[in-house]
């Protein structure tokens, strides 16, 4: 069964001591789920407290304002812990793995006036790049700008490939997906909200199983949210949850609360 280990990660590896791994990414250090520390098994109160000191200076030093950790693979955080992280005021958040095979996928109806293609030339990205930064103004002008950096080197990757969905011409909805030799990985799945229950994210879903052929597909999603509620209604199959807690220790104009990326598409 695939694991979160398997799945697509933007970091590099800092440290690691016998309870945790400590990952950064020094080019996207305003991306909360790029710069974390994640531990290996389940720590002691103790053992939590000294990570989290440890990482908060290394984050000061580095003029980041958030500490963001997770917790082993399927395992949930202590009581002590998840009443200490409650106390200090974190965000628990929980994400599911899931994965499907593509012939599996359930739909029971598409929408014929959307069309799904690759973003393969510069027209096609600069048509990405600008519904991405639209959405993106939610968490502030700098970080939509900050981000359309981060688009281009994706663009640019060989293991990464860009979808755009078009209404009328329009781009309605987008997707990355990653490419391994076993997996399909879904990624930055979004929908044009005042687009939603049109389909778009089906044929989106449907375009990206017909490439995967006899690669298995999966995604990360928000755990008990509208959108893990479609994929499983789609057939999606549960591998695994991992359990997050995230605070910022400054006030400051970029906001980018931990969110999985394949949660915007929740009412295609």
């Amino acid at each position: 069964m695939v694991s979160f280990s398997e799945t697509y990660h933007e970091y590099t590896w800092i440290e690691e001591t016998d309870f945790y791994h400590h990952y950064q990414n020094e080019k996207l250090p305003f991306l909360y789920s790029c710069n974390i520390l994640k531990f290996k098994r389940n720590p002691s109160l103790e053992e939590f407290c000294l990570a989290e000191k440890k990482l908060m200076d290394f984050q000061k030093k580095m003029q980041q304002d958030f500490i963001h950790f997770y917790a082993a693979e399927n395992e949930p955080f202590s009581k002590e812990i998840e009443e200490y992280l409650t106390k200090e005021n974190y965000t628990i958040a929980a994400e599911e793995l899931l994965v499907i095979d593509p012939k599996n996928f359930y739909f029971s109806h598409q929408n014929e006036e959307i069309s799904v293609e690759i973003v393969g030339d510069n027209e096609r990205l600069k048509e990405y790049l600008d519904f991405m930064y639209q959405l993106n103004l939610k968490n502030g002008v700098l970080y939509a700008h900050k981000k359309q950096d981060f688009y281009v080197d994706r663009f640019i990757s060989p293991k990464i490939q860009q979808i755009n969905a078009y209404l009328d011409g329009k781009v309605v909805g987008t997707a990355n997906i990653i490419l391994s030799s076993e997996y399909i990985e879904i990624d930055h799945f979004e929908v044009e909200p005042n687009f939603q229950n049109k389909g778009i994210g089906t044929q989106i879903q449907i375009f990206i199983m017909a490439l995967a052929k006899d690669k298995k597909v999966l995604l990360v999603v928000d755990k008990e949210t509208k959108a893990s509620r479609m994929y499983y209604h789609q057939h999606y199959q549960y591998c695994g949850y991992q359990l997050s807690a995230f605070k910022r220790f400054k006030t400051a104009t970029i906001i980018n609360i931990p969110q999985n990326s394949s949660s915007i598409a929740s009412t295609s």
